[in-house]
């Protein structure tokens, strides 16, 4: 069976790509500042094509780069497969796409050797900026801090009921590994989480604060909106006039007599 779903997603891979393309003739790895392409034959490895390497759960947030298998006819490049390579975990990801769910996988030997090879000839982007995180659709406080959805959570010992979900959007830019067409769905009643494909157990306080779309920021508990901050003020200028209000007047003093 797991056979059969890499075949299935190396054709659907090559499905995406030019009508006309037939094999896959090299690589190509950007970062900030540009990209580098190689050329190299034989990457399609067995039955289970390029990406049919060890599945992996998702890498932690990191150095990351965008990378092209170069799809073609005769030796001719006539479209591009994408994928991102996060080096500090050795690993590539293929983003959703055509209903496919997002796969994390640590290359096979070849396709691995072309990368680290490319990874050497320019630099990655950093660590992805997190410009909006949306919860069913609502926009979530403090974005950047949603990146522990990422790295937090131990092995999930019992399913979710589904009641109460979030679908969790992360958006970057550029596009990263971790915010390009990944399936990532809260279920903050069971203290859930499911990001592509893996599920894991939620803190308490941290399916709370998903819920509430509140900041995921553990040395930050009140967020501070505008409002928030007017209010604070206002609470402490009303606090000044009764602590002036009720503090005791002195008694009057006899004035000596000359």
């Amino acid at each position: 069976m797991k056979k059969l779903m890499f075949v299935i997603v190396a054709a659907a891979l090559l499905g995406a790509a030019p009508a006309q393309a037939k094999e896959l003739l090299g690589a190509q790895l950007c970062g900030p500042d540009g990209c580098v392409t190689q050329r190299a034959g034989g990457l399609l490895e067995g039955p289970g094509g390029p990406f049919s390497g060890e599945l992996a759960p998702p890498a932690k947030p990191g150095a990351w780069y965008r990378g092209y298998l170069l799809a073609g006819d005769r030796g001719k490049v006539v479209g591009k497969i994408l994928f991102y390579y996060v080096p500090a975990a050795g690993q590539v990801v293929q983003p959703g796409r055509f209903g496919q769910t997002t796969t994390w996988t640590r290359p096979d030997a070849r396709l691995a050797s072309l990368i680290t090879a490319l990874a050497s000839r320019t630099k990655p982007y950093g660590t992805p900026r997190l410009t909006s995180v949306t919860l069913n659709g609502r926009t979530a406080d403090d974005p950047q801090s949603y990146l522990r959805l990422w790295t937090l959570g131990k092995k999930a010992t019992e399913y979710p009921d589904g009641l109460g979900s979030q679908q969790v959007i992360f958006f970057t830019e550029p596009a990263s590994p971790w915010s390009d067409g990944n399936y990532v769905v809260a279920y903050a009643k069971s203290h859930l989480l499911l990001r592509d494909g893996q599920l894991v157990a939620m803190p308490k306080d941290v399916a709370a604060a998903v819920a509430a779309g509140r900041s995921l920021d553990p040395g930050r508990t009140i967020p501070w909106t505008p409002v928030a901050i007017a209010a604070a003020l206002a609470a402490l200028v009303l606090a000044a006039a009764l602590a002036r209000r009720l503090r005791p007047r002195p008694s009057p003093q006899p004035v000596a007599q000359a």
